[in-house]
């Protein structure tokens, strides 16, 4: 049997090879007899028409489309061109937008079934029935459901079952897609050494922050042991020849013991290869001792979430973290000689334009080196775009790095956008920080730099 993974074509600066993709591909080769191929469009710039050859050519039994909600018009429409092909090839779709849409995504493709939650252990179950999808928990064709919610007998729907124990999922399947086959365009925009390798530690997060969705993906944390994760280290270095890593957790800092376990284990290996969280770290989960530890063992950069300078919207999104904490991180990091980034959301429940003013004098004066400001995404899962379900209509054209899904009372699209703009040029143009940022982009990101100021609308707003 072969399995054939579509990661699609669309509009994004960052190339990074698809983790959860290359997850699954090793675990199939793992627990069954079947055959993997990956089609990766984003990497390769592939037309449909390209990506349809290759199916008809490699004649799968099975196609998954990987789909988020920044590239869902582009899956869905990509599933529709698949199905519409002379031979019935069996479709389905797995990721986070059709784990909280299964329906919605079912009618828009057209696909045979969708995948809801992770997919090791449900893709395993089909392909061991001999692609039968009945009676698997987290597997739905169009007549097992009434609606995005709802099973067709009226019951919720529900996810996947999940592998508990990650160390005993391989590592990803680096042999399909190595690092050193992606361009110099990181998570993180810059980075030091090319290639890089990309390591997750544990999947999910305990925190409710109420514009996104991993906390309903997951549920709860899983860790993998240090031991584990220092065995792909080693490989990583030793067979794909990174220069660089950047630990993808949703909070890699998230349990003090791990990262002190990890930290000294990076060291106790003779481990010298720089490392940073592109994802984010949340503040308040680092302290002096931990910061200086990870600077010892390799970090260079931390990224922070922020999302707002006002307290009350911190409590509206249900941050669980104050400004005067979160600076207080910043300032410990900044002292240690680390890069730190900081991220915020324009638009969150409460924002106004004294807020969006206050927010960009605290970047602008904080000792963050580098940042990104974002419009308001209500990403499906979220608890926020629960509560505002019948206030907004998900645009699927906007990619994520675009406008507003919702606006608060008092502020238009243009303002939020505009505040955006303003704000990074005001950031980045400040001697010291413009100065920093030049010396740390090396010619081969040139043209990545130049395309993610063209994707945060640094010249013109649209």
């Amino acid at each position: 049997m072969k399995v054939l993974y579509v990661i699609p074509n669309f509009n994004s600066y960052v190339l990074a090879p698809p983790l959860g993709v290359l997850y699954l591909s090793s675990y199939i080769k793992k627990y069954t007899n079947a055959n993997v191929v990956i089609v990766e469009a984003l990497r390769d710039n592939l037309s449909d028409e390209q990506i349809l050859n290759i199916i008809e050519k490699e004649n799968p039994d099975l196609i998954g489309i990987h789909c988020l909600t920044a590239f869902y018009k582009q899956a869905v429409t990509l599933c529709k061109k698949i199905k519409s092909m002379q031979k019935k090839y069996k479709v389905h779709l797995g990721g986070v937008h059709p784990t909280f849409m299964p329906y919605t995504t079912l009618k828009d493709s057209e696909a045979d079934f969708v995948v809801v939650g992770e997919g090791e252990i449900p893709i395993k179950k089909i392909i061991d029935n001999n692609l039968s999808t009945k009676g698997i928990q987290g597997v739905y064709t169009l007549n097992d459901l009434k609606n995005d919610e709802t099973q067709a007998d009226g019951t919720p729907v529900k996810k996947a079952e999940t592998v508990m124990d990650l160390d005993t999922i391989p590592f990803p399947d680096w042999e399909m897609l190595p690092p050193i086959s992606y361009p110099h365009s990181p998570h993180a925009v810059i980075a030091r050494g090319n290639p890089i390798g990309i390591i997750m530690t544990s999947r999910g997060c305990p925190s409710r922050c109420t514009f996104c969705s991993s906390n309903n993906f997951y549920k709860g944390i899983r860790q993998r042991s240090v031991n584990n994760v220092i065995e792909e280290v080693k490989f990583q270095i030793k067979n794909l020849g990174i220069k660089e890593l950047q630990f993808t957790d949703d909070n890699l800092t998230l349990k003090k013991d791990y990262i002190i376990e990890l930290c000294n284990a990076l060291l106790e290996n003779n481990i010298k290869i720089p490392w940073s969280t592109p994802n984010g770290v949340r503040a308040d989960k680092v302290d002096k001792e931990v910061l200086n530890l990870m600077k010892k063992s390799g970090c260079y950069l931390i990224d922070f979430g922020i999302e707002s300078a006002n307290n009350q919207i911190l409590k509206n999104i249900r941050k669980g973290e104050t400004i005067e904490q979160i600076d207080y991180s910043i300032n410990l990091a900044s002292e240690t000689g680390m890069i730190t980034q900081g991220n915020f959301i324009f638009g969150l429940p409460g924002e106004t334009k004294e807020t969006i003013q206050e927010t960009i004098n605290y970047a602008v004066n904080s000792k963050l080196d580098r940042a990104g400001f974002f419009a308001l995404r209500l990403l499906p899962g979220s608890d926020l775009s629960k509560k505002l379900k019948n206030k907004y209509t998900l645009n699927i054209n906007n990619s994520f790095i675009s406008k507003p899904d919702w606006l608060p009372e008092g502020l238009t699209e243009e303002y939020i956008l505009r505040a955006i703009q303003k704000v990074y040029w005001q950031f980045y143009f400040r001697p010291k920080r413009l100065w920093n940022l030049l010396n740390d982009i090396p010619i081969s990101q040139v043209k990545y730099i130049i395309k993610c100021m063209i994707n945060y609308h640094l010249f013109k707003l649209w």
